[in-house]
Protein backbone atom coordinates (compact mmCIF):
# COMPACT_ATOMS: atom_id res chain seq x y z
CA UNK A 1 0.00 0.00 0.00
CA UNK A 2 2.88 2.30 1.09
CA UNK A 3 5.18 1.44 -2.10
CA UNK A 4 1.95 1.92 -4.43
CA UNK A 5 1.17 4.85 -2.61
CA UNK A 6 4.74 6.50 -3.22
CA UNK A 7 4.93 5.22 -6.88
CA UNK A 8 1.33 7.36 -7.31
CA UNK A 9 2.52 10.52 -5.66
CA UNK A 10 5.83 10.23 -7.91
CA UNK A 11 3.76 9.85 -10.87
CA UNK A 12 1.79 13.10 -10.24
CA UNK A 13 5.17 15.08 -10.17
CA UNK A 14 5.82 15.30 -6.79
CA UNK A 15 10.22 14.89 -5.95
CA UNK A 16 9.85 13.53 -2.58
CA UNK A 17 6.92 11.93 -1.43
CA UNK A 18 6.11 9.52 1.67
CA UNK A 19 3.23 7.89 2.31
CA UNK A 20 3.45 7.04 6.58
CA UNK A 21 1.57 3.67 7.82
CA UNK A 22 -0.47 4.81 10.40
CA UNK A 23 -2.87 1.54 10.06
CA UNK A 24 -6.31 2.49 8.29
CA UNK A 25 -4.62 5.89 7.87
CA UNK A 26 -2.14 7.22 5.22
CA UNK A 27 -0.20 10.43 6.26
CA UNK A 28 0.92 12.19 3.43
CA UNK A 29 4.49 13.79 3.58
CA UNK A 30 5.25 16.80 0.48
CA UNK A 31 8.30 18.81 0.00
CA UNK A 32 6.63 21.76 2.26
CA UNK A 33 6.73 23.85 -0.43
CA UNK A 34 4.84 21.23 -2.39
CA UNK A 35 1.87 21.29 -0.23
CA UNK A 36 -0.32 23.87 -1.99
CA UNK A 37 0.24 21.42 -5.00
CA UNK A 38 -1.10 18.75 -3.60
CA UNK A 39 -3.86 20.55 -1.83
CA UNK A 40 -5.13 21.78 -5.43
CA UNK A 41 -8.89 20.12 -5.74
CA UNK A 42 -8.38 17.50 -8.69
CA UNK A 43 -5.01 16.60 -7.14
CA UNK A 44 -6.54 16.00 -3.45
CA UNK A 45 -9.35 14.35 -5.11
CA UNK A 46 -7.50 11.68 -7.21
CA UNK A 47 -4.67 10.85 -4.23
CA UNK A 48 -8.01 10.11 -1.60
CA UNK A 49 -9.57 8.34 -4.53
CA UNK A 50 -6.58 6.40 -5.55
CA UNK A 51 -5.77 5.81 -1.61
CA UNK A 52 -8.79 4.84 -0.45
CA UNK A 53 -8.89 2.10 -3.25
CA UNK A 54 -5.12 0.62 -1.64
CA UNK A 55 -7.21 0.10 1.22
CA UNK A 56 -6.75 3.45 3.25
CA UNK A 57 -9.82 4.22 5.30
CA UNK A 58 -8.07 7.71 5.94
CA UNK A 59 -5.81 10.34 4.20
CA UNK A 60 -4.10 13.07 5.45
CA UNK A 61 -1.51 15.56 4.67
CA UNK A 62 1.55 16.10 7.28
CA UNK A 63 1.46 20.05 7.69
CA UNK A 64 5.40 20.03 8.33
CA UNK A 65 6.14 18.48 5.04
CA UNK A 66 8.52 15.27 4.64
CA UNK A 67 11.24 14.64 7.01
CA UNK A 68 13.40 12.09 6.97
CA UNK A 69 12.43 9.77 10.45
CA UNK A 70 9.23 11.26 11.05
CA UNK A 71 7.37 8.13 11.19
CA UNK A 72 9.32 7.34 15.00
CA UNK A 73 8.64 10.54 16.47
CA UNK A 74 6.75 10.47 19.45
CA UNK A 75 8.25 7.07 20.16
CA UNK A 76 11.04 8.29 22.12
CA UNK A 77 8.73 10.45 24.84
CA UNK A 78 4.83 10.27 25.82
CA UNK A 79 2.83 12.43 24.43
CA UNK A 80 2.15 15.64 26.86
CA UNK A 81 -1.40 16.69 26.76
CA UNK A 82 -1.86 20.32 25.41
CA UNK A 83 -1.90 22.98 28.32
CA UNK A 84 0.57 20.73 30.34
CA UNK A 85 4.03 21.09 31.27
Amino acid sequence: MVEQGERLLHSMGFRVARVRYHGVVARLEVEADEIAQLMEPATRARVDHELKQLGFRFVTVDLKGFRSGSLNEGLATPATPPGTH
